[in-house]
């Protein structure tokens, strides 16, 4: 049963990730900050002489790097800092004055991209015969042609990027209030125990067997977001708001249009996968009808979704990074020694919960630092949290990779193929272990894992992606949105999507949309259900030894910004723009139905 949890000054170092590999010391941080702060004149004075000559432009692109290199391990330290504890001020102010930096960097660097439109593609190529180093750019150059109907004046861009902190502030509000201020109260099971409810500790708790215990926990949960739903539905519009004012400040017709511009990908894509989600709603009500019969229920609820069907299985985070690393074998001893290595000696994961912690999992990091991943280690919930470190290590290999194999320039990657990597782990790992001799309850809970995981990414995301677009539309149109206006669009796209298969609660579950933060991402969310397809179609390739598959997919991982986002995956052969890898993926989800109904029959 869940406990209270533990200080972070209680909370043991090895299980804690190593910061200190960005800076041994705040005065280490502040001399960077100090150093940074001052190179932003440097950058301001090379207004108006990028089109001179290309040995200006080379000098300005490579300054233009190192300064920004140098403010993101900056800012990425901060946030590490505030997120490992959210009640800590000292850290929270430290985030504040990064972030600060970051505003003033992009006011000083504005005049930039309107300057380098200038050049003519001739002139470019000019620059580039005289000064071949400048071949490098050439897609950073192509990428802000194509951008160009939306890049604005100087004057205009510099404005733009003074705003971005204010605008930016929704979800530290967010943040702040979910996991630092926001109290939950306590949940009683049948053996009249308390149990208090929190960030860190709620999944322990949805996964019970105890129906009475779920149904308080997530309640409790649902409750204390009620109860400041107007200020949390304030936070939101507010972050809508900000981005339609982007969004036609860029001339963007919408802020779903400006985000999937970003990404150079196809309104019919995200369309495709939506419909596709929407399409194949009968295989979750088949599958809730098979929980239900399970668990002996006349009627599931939301806090059922989660209940075991079989014994839960405890795993250590030693044995889960065995499991992972066993399972990702196929690409090569050199991945798999890296990730081992990043979970056991280089600490890039903050293991398990405590006080003040922010909620949920991320990974982070970049050039000139490892990975850092957030996640909060359960090991009476062993595969769960084993699938959570496996998806997140996904995101750590990518970021690894790609900022190990390209020029700071390309080291990310766009939001639309990361969760390809985080998923395509979670397959490998679940498949490793289906291949094997397992005993029935193993089993039954793996294929719970994985149906909880495709629960999030092919169920609720979409749902929520649908809810985005209406919050936005509303707003775009010039409209207002109120907490209970929120809820009640919500409530009635989950019952649609439950049909008759799942009881509702409609003011709990319509406050979902208030426990998410990744709603402050403007439609990163579909692009889950986008990435678990792609995922699962290449993961089953590699399982079946396809000549050449291994060798594209760490080309695909290695990419970064390098190309675009649908380019990238054609590297593994995958085509979105076609509904084929969505209606694999529901196949998989179909089979894993089939399976666990079987084994519960049986």
């Amino acid at each position: 049963m869940a406990e209270a949890l533990p200080r972070r000054e209680d909370t043991q170092g090895e299980f804690t990730w190593d910061i200190a590999s960005i800076y041994e010391s705040q005065a280490d941080w502040e001399a960077d900050y100090g150093a940074s702060d001052l190179a932003l004149a440097e950058l301001a004075a090379f207004t108006g002489k990028l089109t001179r000559s290309g040995k200006q432009l080379l000098a300005w692109m490579e300054r233009m790097q190192q300064v920004e290199l140098a403010i993101k391990r900056l800012m990425v330290y901060t946030e590490l800092l505030s997120d490992q504890d959210t009640t800590n001020q000292a850290n929270a102010t430290l985030q504040g004055r990064a972030q600060s930096l970051v505003t003033r960097y992009r006011a000083a660097t504005a005049f930039s991209e309107p300057e380098l439109l200038k050049l003519t593609p001739e002139r470019l190529e000019a620059f580039v015969r005289i000064v071949p180093q400048l071949s490098l750019y050439r897609q950073y150059f192509a990428n802000l042609r194509r951008q160009q109907p939306h890049v604005r004046s100087p004057e205009v861009e510099e404005l733009l990027a003074q705003v971005a902190m204010p605008f930016g502030m929704a979800p530290h509000a967010y943040v702040m209030l979910s996991d630092a201020d926001l109290k939950f109260g306590t949940a009683v099971g049948t053996d009249a125990q308390s149990v208090p409810v929190q960030q860190g500790s709620l999944d322990e708790l949805l996964h019970s067997s105890d129906r009475t215990l779920r149904a308080n926990a997530y309640n409790a949960y649902a409750d204390g977001f009620l109860s400041v739903k107007n200020t949390m539905s304030a936070i939101l519009a507010g972050k809508a708001k900000a981005s339609a004012y982007l969004a036609k400040a860029r001339r963007f017709d919408s802020v779903l249009s400006g985000s999937l511009f970003r990404s150079n990908i196809d309104r019919s894509i995200y369309d495709t996968v939506i419909t596709a989600c929407n399409r194949h709603l009968p295989i979750w009500h088949r599958y809730w009808d098979v929980r239900r019969r399970a668990l002996k229920l006349d009627k599931m609820a939301p806090y059922d979704i989660f209940a075991p069907l079989a014994q839960p299985v405890h795993m250590t985070y030693a044995a889960a990074v065995d499991v992972i690393s066993d399972g990702m074998a196929p690409l090569g001893e050199d991945y798999v020694t890296t990730l081992r290595r990043g979970c056991r000696l280089d600490r890039w994961v903050d293991v398990y919960p405590n006080l003040g912690k922010r909620s949920g999992a991320y990974s982070s990091g970049g050039s000139g630092m490892h990975p850092f991943i957030l996640m909060s280690f359960s090991e009476s919930a062993g595969l769960s949290s084993m699938s959570t470190l496996a998806h997140e290590l996904g995101h750590s290999m990518h970021t690894y990779l790609s900022a190990k194999n390209q020029p700071y320039i390309y080291s990310d990657y766009s939001l639309f193929v990361a969760e390809v990597a985080s998923n395509f782990n979670q397959a490998m790992v679940r498949a490793h272990l289906l291949s094997q001799p397992l005993e029935r309850n193993f089993e039954i809970g793996l294929i719970e894992e994985a149906l909880e995981n495709f629960h999030r990414y092919l169920f609720l995301m979409p749902i929520l992606s649908q809810f985005e677009e209406y919050v936005h539309g509303v707003i775009e149109q010039g409209g207002a949105l109120g907490a209970d206006d929120m809820s009640q669009h919500l409530a009635g796209l989950f019952k649609w999507g439950y049909g008759d298969a799942v009881q509702m609660d409609e003011t709990r579950d319509g406050i979902t949309w208030a426990q998410f933060s990744h709603l402050y991402a403007d439609f990163y969310v579909y692009q889950y259900a986008s990435g678990i397809a792609v995922a699962n179609a290449l993961a089953a390739r590699v399982c079946s030894g396809e000549p050449g598959i291994v060798e594209n997919y760490l080309k695909f991982l290695s990419a970064g910004s390098s190309v675009y986002a649908l380019d990238a995956l054609k590297i593994a052969s995958v085509d979105l723009s076609s509904p084929e890898p969505m209606d694999r993926a529901f196949k998989v989800l179909e089979g894993f139905v089939d399976r666990l109904e079987r084994l519960i029959e049986n």
